[in-house]
């Protein structure tokens, strides 16, 4: 397990080493300046700060992006079990890369997603 925190250190996270990070180029992820590592629920433990600790939505709602309140970093997203194109997306933490500690972000590839949103 690999540790991340928000730069103030309210929002706290632990998960697996990601053997791939992304780097979608929506609008949310692209102006939040954030490279994401997806993982199940179960994989990624979350130490928040619930009073410090803002969600937010956008488009279909599907996303909940979470920021923290005092010093301003995108910590993670969730999304629920999803359905639609005929097919099914499980329910996800998304984690911003960023944050973890000790990691090295060009130790592994990077995937772009292409996406207009």
């Amino acid at each position: 397990m690999i540790h991340g925190s928000c730069h103030c250190g309210a929002q706290r996270f632990s998960a697996p080493a990601p053997d791939q990070i992304t780097r979608c180029t929506c609008s949310t992820c692209t102006k939040r300046g954030t490279l994401a590592a997806y993982y199940a629920p179960d994989e990624v433990t979350l130490d928040l700060t619930p009073d410090q600790l803002t969600p937010y939505q956008w488009g279909d709602r599907t996303m909940t992006f979470f920021h923290c309140a005092v010093c301003g970093c995108a910590v993670h997203a969730t999304n629920p079990d999803l359905a639609f194109g005929g097919r099914t997306f499980p329910a996800r933490i998304t984690v911003n890369a960023r944050l973890f500690e000790d990691f090295d972000l060009t130790a592994v590839p990077v995937r772009e997603v292409r996406n207009d949103g």
